[in-house]
């Protein structure tokens, strides 16, 4: 059953926050529009679509902006033991920009792997992890939902011809493996659908690959991406293997304009918008600057490479980008 409700963002906290940020009070002429709400109201709804050929029911969350569409697509895809819940700060504020997020949850590598046996969650996440058709059944479902989104274009108010993807740690492989990234041997899991790409937390290549042939793993994309991690994004499963590994796609991706954000303390939980939990009670001081930034230069990039404005292009190429960011974070494209 469809359930919606309608949410309004906070429009004076939102730009009092980004104006009080270190660095905004020294640059606040670099901060592009796009750090604050956009002009549209949003609605949030629930809904399960089913893919009758694989038997399998995908839960979405769906950000949609109020107004006149039809609206480019963001497909938002969450990380290992994540829910279509991921990261609302990022779907209210592209939704406000006229943006449709699809936040889709993916069986098999969401939270019920480790909610059925809590005391083992940490087993049951590596298993999920280490499973190849966990990931096969996940990077499967979007193709899925890019026919999905197509079949309801009329109902959703949905522009299929300008669809992005985004994705948190397991999402990012996500991102990667839909925009051509090689996977069991090729760049099996390919949309060309799809416009642009935003890596949260994006993953280093496969340990099990050659160093010489990290390159290789990324001959195929084409598209524009985003990565964003930070200083201490270290893997929660592997927690030895450094966060500086996670700037390696954007390294070797030389196939298509790349886009890097490094945030000086930026951890992995960050970017997956999650609130208190019992490990962590209460939330570090950086989150609301970092998601803020996340979600300002998010959307930049989706104007530009999406909506094809020659503003937001602009300003996202331009060497000044990086003092819109807080002393200390690492900002670069090629």
């Amino acid at each position: 059953m469809l359930q919606s409700n309608l949410i309004r963002w906070p429009l004076e906290l939102a730009v009092l926050l980004i104006l009080m940020m270190p660095g905004f009070a020294q640059a606040q002429s670099a901060t592009p529009v796009w750090a604050g709400p956009g002009p549209h109201a949003v609605r949030v709804e629930t809904d399960d679509w089913v893919d009758a050929a694989r038997d399998r029911s995908l839960p979405v969350k769906l950000y949609r902006p109020d107004g006149d569409g039809p609206f480019p697509v963001v497909i938002f895809s969450h990380g290992l033991g994540g829910s279509r819940e991921a990261a609302p700060y990022l779907g209210e504020h592209w939704a406000s920009w006229g943006y449709l997020g699809v936040f889709i949850q993916h069986p098999g590598s969401d939270e019920a792997v480790w909610a059925r046996q809590p005391l083992r969650a940490r087993s049951a996440l590596i298993r999920a992890a280490r499973d190849p058709d966990v990931a096969r059944s996940r990077y499967s479902d979007i193709p899925f939902i890019i026919d999905a989104i197509t079949a309801r274009a009329n109902v959703l108010d949905a522009d299929p011809e300008r669809i992005a993807i985004a994705g948190h740690s397991f999402g990012a492989h996500t991102v990667l493996a839909a925009l051509g990234q090689d996977f069991f041997g090729q760049p099996a899991f390919l949309d060309p659908r799809l416009r642009a790409g935003i890596a949260l937390s994006p993953p280093a290549p496969p340990a099990r690959v050659p160093v010489a042939g990290h390159a290789d793993l990324y001959d195929a994309i084409s598209t524009p991406i985003l990565h964003l991690t930070g200083t201490q994004d270290t893997h929660p499963l592997n927690p030895d293997l450094p966060a500086e590994t996670r700037t390696l796609p954007y390294q070797l991706i030389d196939g298509a304009p790349q886009y890097l954000v490094v945030f000086e303390g930026g951890d992995h939980a960050v970017f997956g918008g999650r609130g208190p939990t019992r490990r962590q009670p209460v939330i570090p001081e950086t989150y609301p600057e970092i998601q803020a930034l996340t979600a300002m230069v998010s959307t930049v990039f989706l104007e530009a490479w999406v909506k094809a404005d020659p503003d937001a292009m602009a300003w996202l190429n331009d060497d000044a980008l990086a003092s819109a960011f807080r002393p200390g974070d690492r900002v670069e494209h090629r």
